[in-house]
């Protein structure tokens, strides 16, 4: 009987240990539920929140709520930005311009990535915290154009510098550099704000801004320059002088249409009037009389082509002369006779030597004017360049474009250093002829200078004699002046 409660007992003891390990069994699996339960809840909540990996517009919003990811957003894109124009620095405030994010097309593409996946792999990334896979929606957004171009607008007017232009110095007859000045390229501004408008960060642009050149001073300016030089040389007569820019046509006049002897400076209609009369190359004798009128300032020859003109009289090739430069419109230029000519001709009236006001007391016979003498080398250069201008019109045919070069060129070699030859650096072609007498002297040019080409032509008269050292050089300095003037 011992024997059987012992054994008894020992199986009563194995199914009581049985029991409890079920139970534990039983419970973990059970705490396994619960918190597989918890596991999945928690899970549905941040499923309903963006996605781990999810970036829109460049904002990382995972596990943010569409509420706080569209508030992050709205944030980041209404910070301003930051825009350089050269060295200034200032912002443009992205509601200036109606800057608008379209947060409901950008969430709502989140959406759809957010839910495309299923909710079992998921919970499986998450369970394990595994990193969600990286998924990126693109901006959307708006702004006006209109507006973003009326800022540009206000910070150009702001921003901008023009070019300035230099100054004369009458003492070193230069002119100083002029500023280069800066202007905003709005396209390509507007191009680069749109980018910085677009960036969640480093939000900052630098405004194109070009630069230009130095601006020329106006053609003007010589005006005062040349008062106040010649104020400085003391100068106490009648400066006549007119310059034209070959290549924009602008004038500088000063006493422009003050009638003065016409000197030897007369020999540059003459040998033109010579080329209109001749239908062939003139022969040697007459090359002779031209290079002996132009480069030895030959009266003597000058005359003998007036003669030529004339058909066998000096009187009237003078007359020939006058007639013809009256149709180019040249009013002022004329020769009654031929030059040292000691016969009786009539007194001709111009409106300059009509004028009250001033006056150098001209040879009552030659005369001309500096306006009427530059427009004069003009139409020589038109016609040698393209073989128009008023030669053409007034004289069709009867005036070659190579016989125009070839005034030019005859011109180009009276080299004599002085007057306006004498204001301008060795090396530049200068077609010119200059004229001198007591009280007065005259140069017109056609200078063919490294910026551009003009004509120049200066007259100055004194009431007393005309010192040769004093004229000559004040003469070169106008002419180094408005050399400079063109060749900053």
């Amino acid at each position: 009987m011992l024997y059987f409660f012992s054994r008894r007992d020992s199986i009563v003891r194995r199914r009581s240990d049985t029991s409890l390990l079920e139970w534990i069994a039983i419970g973990g699996v059970v705490a396994s539920i619960g918190l597989l339960v918890i596991q999945i809840v928690a899970y549905s909540n941040v499923r309903e929140t963006m996605p781990a990996g999810m970036v829109i517009a460049g904002v990382p919003v995972g596990h943010l709520s569409r509420e706080q990811a569209q508030a992050e957003l709205s944030h980041v894109y209404s910070a301003p930005v930051e825009l350089h124009y050269r060295e200034a620095v200032f912002t443009l405030d992205p509601a200036q311009i109606s800057f608008r994010l379209d947060t409901e097309v950008m969430m709502a593409r989140a959406d759809t990535y957010r839910t495309e996946s299923s909710f079992w792999g998921g919970f499986w990334n998450n369970l394990w915290q595994q990193p969600g896979r990286l998924v990126e929606v693109g901006l959307t957004a708006e702004y006006s154009q209109d507006q973003l171009k009326q800022y540009l607008e206000d910070v150009s007017a702001r921003y901008d510098s023009p070019p300035t232009a230099g100054q004369g110095d009458p003492a070193t007859l230069t002119f100083s550099a002029g500023q280069p000045g800066y202007s905003l390229d709005a396209e390509s501004s507007m191009a680069v704000i749109d980018f910085a408008l677009r960036q969640p960060t480093n939000r900052r642009a630098a405004l194109t801004v070009a630069e230009g050149t130095a601006a020329r001073p106006a053609l003007t300016s010589l005006t005062d320059v040349l008062a106040a030089y010649l104020s400085y040389k003391k100068f106490d007569g009648i400066a006549s002088i007119v310059v034209v820019d070959l290549k924009s046509g602008q004038e500088f006049t000063l006493n422009p249409d003050v009638a003065f002897t016409g000197m030897s400076v007369m020999k540059i209609p003459i040998i033109t009037q010579f080329f209109w009369k001749m239908d062939t190359p003139p022969p040697p004798d007459q090359v002779d009389n031209i290079e002996q009128a132009l480069l030895h300032s030959s009266n003597y020859n000058a005359n003998l082509l007036l003669t030529d003109m004339g058909n066998g009289s000096a009187l009237r090739g003078t007359q020939t002369l006058t007639d013809n430069l009256r149709l180019l419109g040249l009013q002022n230029t004329f020769m009654a006779k031929a030059f040292d000519q000691d016969a009786p001709a009539p007194k001709i009236t111009s409106p300059a030597n009509q004028r009250t006001d001033l006056s150098t007391n001209p040879d009552p016979y030659i005369q001309s004017t500096a306006n009427d003498m530059a427009s004069l080398l003009v139409m020589v250069y038109q016609c040698a360049s393209t073989g128009g201008g008023p030669f053409a019109v007034v004289f069709p045919g009867q005036i070659t474009q190579s016989e125009c070069q070839s005034i030019i060129s005859y011109m180009a070699r009276n080299q004599t250093g002085v007057q306006i030859e004498g204001g301008i650096p060795e090396g530049i072609q200068v077609a010119h002829k200059e004229g001198l007498s007591d009280n007065a002297y005259g140069d017109a040019a056609i200078v063919f200078s490294p910026s551009r080409d003009y004509v120049i032509v200066e007259y100055i008269w004194t009431p007393e004699y005309l010192n040769w050292d004093y004229g000559s050089a004040l003469m070169a300095d106008i002419s180094r002046l408005v050399y400079n003037y063109f060749n900053q």
